[in-house]
């Protein structure tokens, strides 16, 4: 036999049912949609940052325009206690690409974004400072106190195709 009652209420059921679902899936949905507007919002004040006259000059001057022969002759003409001024362009820029290290490796930017907006500097640089870096590690008995510089060089490195 046909119950009324019986059938308003299994429909009721479904319908709740399929009502939570639904609003399950927009839930997922926005937030999926708020993590990605938050990297590309993280992402553009990344970018922002690198593109301040400022930080392009200090960074350009570090990467291009600073010479020497060895370690010490680094450290006696650009080193902390010489000339902490000149020493604050290369913090600055370090400490830079420690952050958006960090945030490639917690995945809070993509690192190929990153690797698109600045690979070139992030090779260049890690390479020529890295012995200096160590240097500075060895009154802490650290080889590395830039340790998400150094994986941000490691995963921009490796997604470079090899040259033959």
């Amino acid at each position: 036999m046909f119950d009324i009652q019986t059938s308003i209420q299994t429909v009721s059921i479904v319908i709740t049912m399929l009502s939570v679902t639904f609003g399950v899936i927009i839930g997922i949905v926005q937030f999926r949609n708020l993590v990605k507007t938050r990297r590309i919002k993280l992402y553009t004040e990344l970018f922002n940052k690198l593109t301040e006259k400022e930080m392009q000059r200090n960074f350009m001057e570090v990467l291009m325009i600073w010479k020497w022969k060895d370690i010490d002759e680094f450290f006696e003409k650009y080193g902390p206690e010489k000339n902490p001024d000149e020493f604050w362009k290369f913090a600055s820029a370090i400490s830079h690409l420690e952050n958006v290290g960090l945030f490639v490796k917690e995945k809070l930017v993509d690192k190929e974004w990153v690797a698109n907006l600045v690979d070139y500097m992030v090779i260049e640089f890690w390479e020529k400072y890295e012995p200096i870096i160590t240097k500075m590690g060895e009154p802490f008995n650290n080889p590395c106190i830039t340790p998400m510089a150094k994986y941000l060089y490691e995963q921009i490195k490796s997604m470079r195709p090899a040259v033959s």
